[in-house]
C-alpha cells in the first residue's frame, strides 16, 4: 500500500512538472503551441505571433497579418518545411524574419511575395525550392543566412539589397539557371560556396567594398566571362573561380597577397593573368589546366610555388620566375608542351619532383647556382632539352629526374653529386656525354652505366694561371672568383676582365692584387671589369705614364699606395660604394686635377692626395668620418674645398691634413659648422688668409 501511494505521488509530481513546463516561458518565446484555422503559432514576449506550422491543405496561401489581434512577426523555423504542394505564398507587411529551414524543400513552390520591412531570412529558408524562378528581396534585408537560396534550381536573376553588407556561405549554390546577380555597395564578404555551381552566370560585378571572397565563391561558374576583383581583396581563396571555364582574363589588384591552392584552376579559356607585386604565395594547383595562358611573370614577392601550380597550362610558352622564389613545387609546370621560354632566377633552392615533366619543346634551361636540389622526375619527358648543367652543391640525382629526355646529349655534373639513381638518364639520346670532374662519382656512373664520359681537372682554390687573352696572371680564391695578381703588359692600354676562363670554367674577377701593376711605367689606360670589389696596396704605384683610370660601380675598397706616384694621371672618378682610400693612395700624381669622390666614402687615408699639386678643387662627401694626416698636404694648387659632411671632429682630423694648400682657398663648410671647423681647419694647417663660407 505505502508503495502505491510513493508511486501516485511520483506520478503527480511529473504531472505537474510538466504542466509547469508547458507554460513557463523561454528567452524569447511564450509557453505553448497555439492554434488558429489552419496555423499554429507561438505567441511571443512582446505581444506578437510568430507562425509554427500550416497544416492546411491549400497549395496557395496568404499568411494572416494577425490572429486573434494579434501581429505577426515572424516566420518560424521548418514552419513550412516539406509542404510539396505548395505552390505560392504570400508573408504580410509587419513579417520582420523568415526562420531556419522555413520553407526548406518547397519544390512546388513558384512564388513568393516577401513583405517591405522584413530584415533577415534564415539559414535554408528556401533550400531545395527548385521551381522558385524569381524572388524580390525588400530592400529593408539586413542578413541572408546560409544556405538560404541553396539548389534554387528555377531562380534567373537576383539583386542583393544594399542594405546587405555579407552574402553567407551557400547562399545561393547550385542556382544552376541564375543568369543575373546584382551585388550592391556595401557588401563587404562573399562567403564560401557564396555562388557555387552557378552555371549560367556570365558576369557579376564586385562592388568596391568588398573585403573578402570566400573559399569555392564562384566554383563552376562555366559562363562567366568577366569578374573584376576588388582592391580592398588581400586574397584570392581555395579554388575561388575553378573551372570557370569562360573566363578570359583576370586583373588581379595590388593589394592581394596569397593566390589560394586551384583558385583558378581548370578556367580553360583563361589567356592571360596579372599578378601584382603585392603576391607572396600561389597555393597548389593555383593555375592547373588553365589551357589557354600562354605566359607568366611570377612577382619578386613569391618564394614559393604551390604543387601542380601551372600543371597543364599546355599553351604556355614563357615563364619568368623572380628572384623571390625558392622552391618550385611538385609537378609545377608539368606537361606545360608549349613552354620554349623559362628563367629560373638566382635563389631557387629546390626544384620539385616532375616540376617540369613533359616540357617537349623546352630546349635548354639553366639551373642557378642556389639550387641544392632537384627532386624525382623533375625533367622527365622533356625530349627536346639538348644541355643540362648541374650547379654545384646539389648532391643527388634522382630517379628519372632525366628519364626519356631523348634529345639530350650533354650533362655536366659536379663534384658535389654522390648520387645517382640508376635510371636517372635511362632513354636518353645515345649520344649522351656525361661532363664531369676526373675521380668524381659521376665519372665511376658513367662508365658504369656505359655513357660517354669526358673527365676534366677542376681547377682548386690557390691555384695559380695565366690568361694570354687579357695578359694577366691570376689566382683562385674560390669556387667562382679569382684574384689578377700579375700582368704581362709592358705599355698600352689594359682591361681587367669581368670573368676570365680556366680548364672550362668561368671565374669573376673581382680583387686586384697588392703590386699587381707596379712600375709598369709603359701602361696608359686601365679599365677594370666590373665584379672587382677591391684594390689591394701599390697595385699601380710608379705607373708613371697611367693617364686613364676607369672604375667600376662595384668597387668598394681602394688600398694603400694604389696609384702612388702616377705623374701622368689627370682625372679619377670614384664610386658611391667605395668607402675608404688608403693611405698614400695619389700621393705625387702630380698632374691630377679632377678628383670625383663618391657619397658612400667614409675615410680619407693618411697622405691619400699629398702633393697632388694640379688639384684645384675637391668635394668631400657627408658620410666621410675619418680624414688622415696630410691628407692634402702640399696642395698648392687646391683652391677650392666644399666640405659637406657634419661628422668630423679634432680627433677624427689628422695633422697638417690642410697644410700647404692655396694660400687664399676658399673652404665651404656646413653652416652650422662653420665656427667649430674654421677653428679645427686652421688648425690641421690651414693659412691665415683661408675663406670660410
Amino acid at each position: 500500500m505505502k508503495m502505491k501511494k510513493r508511486i501516485c505521488v511520483i506520478v503527480s509530481m511529473f504531472v505537474v512538472m510538466l504542466l509547469y513546463a508547458s507554460f513557463t516561458c523561454g528567452d524569447v518565446k511564450a509557453a505553448g503551441v497555439l492554434q488558429f484555422e489552419d496555423w499554429k503559432y507561438t505567441e511571443l514576449n512582446d505581444g506578437t505571433v510568430e507562425i509554427s506550422e500550416y497544416v492546411g491543405s491549400e497549395t496557395e496561401i496568404v499568411i494572416p497579418a494577425q490572429i486573434n489581434g494579434k501581429r505577426v512577426t515572424s516566420i518560424g523555423d521548418s514552419s513550412f518545411y516539406n509542404c510539396t504542394s505548395l505552390t505560392s505564398i504570400k508573408i504580410p507587411t509587419g513579417v520582420k524574419s523568415i526562420g531556419e529551414s522555413a520553407f526548406r524543400n518547397c519544390t512546388s513552390l513558384v512564388s513568393i511575395e516577401l513583405p517591405t520591412g522584413m530584415l533577415s531570412i534564415g539559414e535554408y529558408a528556401f533550400y531545395n525550392c527548385k521551381n522558385v524562378a524569381s524572388i524580390k528581396l525588400p530592400t529593408s534585408v539586413t542578413s541572408i543566412g546560409q544556405y538560404a537560396f541553396y539548389d534554387c534550381k528555377g531562380l534567373t536573376s537576383i539583386e542583393i539589397p544594399t542594405s546587405v553588407t555579407y552574402i553567407n556561405a551557400h547562399a545561393f549554390s547550385y542556382c544552376s539557371n541564375l543568369t543575373s546577380v546584382g551585388i550592391p555597395e556595401g557588401v563587404r564578404s562573399i562567403g564560401e560556396y557564396a555562388f557555387y555551381n552557378c552555371k549560367n552566370v556570365a558576369s557579376i560585378k564586385l562592388p568596391t567594398s568588398v573585403r573578402s571572397i570566400g573559399e569555392y565563391a564562384f566554383y563552376d561558374c562555366v559562363r562567366l566571362t568577366n569578374i573584376e576583383i576588388p582592391k580592398g581583396v588581400k586574397s584570392i581563396k581555395e579554388s575561388t573561380f575553378y573551372n570557370c571555364d569562360s573566363l578570359k582574363s583576370i586583373k588581379i589588384p595590388i593589394g592581394v597577397k596569397s593566390i589560394g591552392a586551384q583558385a583558378f584552376s581548370s578556367c580553360n579559356n583563361l589567356v592571360s593573368v596579372e599578378l601584382p607585386t603585392s603576391v607572396t604565395s600561389i597555393g597548389n594547383g593555383a593555375f592547373n589546366g588553365c589551357k589557354s595562358l600562354t605566359s607568366i611573370e611570377i612577382p619578386e614577392g613569391v618564394t614559393s610555388i604551390g604543387e601542380t601550380a601551372f600543371m597543364d597550362c599546355e599553351k604556355l610558352t614563357s615563364v619568368k620566375i623572380s628572384k623571390g622564389v625558392t622552391n618550385i613545387g611538385a609537378r609545377a609546370f608539368c606537361n606545360c608542351e608549349n613552354l620554349t621560354s623559362l628563367e629560373i632566377s638566382k635563389g631557387v633552392t629546390s626544384i620539385g619532383e616532375c616540376a617540369f615533366q613533359s616540357c617537349f619543346r623546352l630546349t635548354s634551361i639553366k639551373i642557378p647556382t642556389s639550387v641544392k636540389s632537384i627532386e624525382w622526375g623533375a625533367f622527365r619527358f622533356c625530349s627536346g632539352l639538348t644541355s643540362i648543367e648541374i650547379p654545384e652543391g646539389v648532391t643527388r640525382i634522382y630517379d628519372a629526374t632525366f628519364r626519356s629526355c631523348s634529345g639530350l646529349t650533354s650533362v655536366k655534373i659536379p663534384k658535389s653529386v654522390t648520387n645517382i639513381t640508376y635510371n636517372a638518364f635511362e632513354y636518353c639520346s645515345s649520344d649522351l656525354t656525361i661532363h664531369c670532374e676526373k675521380g668524381s662519382y659521376a665519372e665511376q656512373y658513367a662508365k658504369n652505366k656505359g655513357i660517354k664520359v669526358v673527365a676534366t681537372e677542376i681547377p682548386k682554390v690557390g691555384e695559380v694561371f695565366k690568361d694570354a687573352n687579357s695578359k694577366g696572371q691570376y689566382k683562385i680564391t674560390g669556387t667562382q672568383t679569382v684574384s689578377y695578381i700579375k700582368t704581362t703588359a709592358t705599355s698600352g692600354t689594359v682591361t681587367i676582365p669581368a670573368t676570365v676562363k680556366y680548364k672550362g670554367k668561368t671565374f669573376k674577377v673581382t680583387v686586384v692584387y697588392k703590386g699587381a701593376f707596379k712600375n709598369k711605367t709603359g701602361i696608359t689606360a686601365i679599365t677594370f671589369g666590373k665584379y672587382i670589389t677591391s684594390v689591394g696596396s701599390e697595385a699601380f704605384s710608379g705607373c708613371k705614364k697611367l693617364k686613364t683610370v676607369t672604375l667600376n660601380k662595384n668597387l668598394t675598397k681602394l688600398g694603400d699606395k694604389v696609384f702612388y706616384n702616377c705623374k701622368s694621371l689627370v682625372q679619377i672618378k670614384i664610386g658611391s660604394n667605395v668607402k675608404t682610400i688608403g693611405k698614400s693612395a695619389f700621393a705625387g700624381c702630380t698632374r691630377l686635377k679632377k678628383v670625383t669622390l663618391g657619397t658612400g666614402l667614409t675615410t680619407i687615408g693618411n697622405g691619400a692626395f699629398s702633393k697632388c699639386t694640379a688639384l684645384t678643387s675637391i668635394t668631400i662627401p657627408k658620410n666621410v668620418k675619418k680624414i688622415g694626416k696630410q691628407a692634402f698636404y702640399g696642395c698648392k694648387k687646391l683652391k677650392s674645398i666644399t666640405i659637406k659632411t657634419t661628422k668630423l671632429t679634432k680627433s677624427t682630423v689628422g695633422s697638417n691634413a690642410f697644410k700647404g694648400i692655396y694660400s687664399k682657398a676658399t673652404i665651404k663648410v656646413p653652416r652650422s659648422k662653420k665656427a667649430a671647423y674654421k677653428k679645427l681647419i686652421s688648425g690641421k694647417g690651414a693659412g691665415k688668409n683661408v675663406k670660410y663660407k
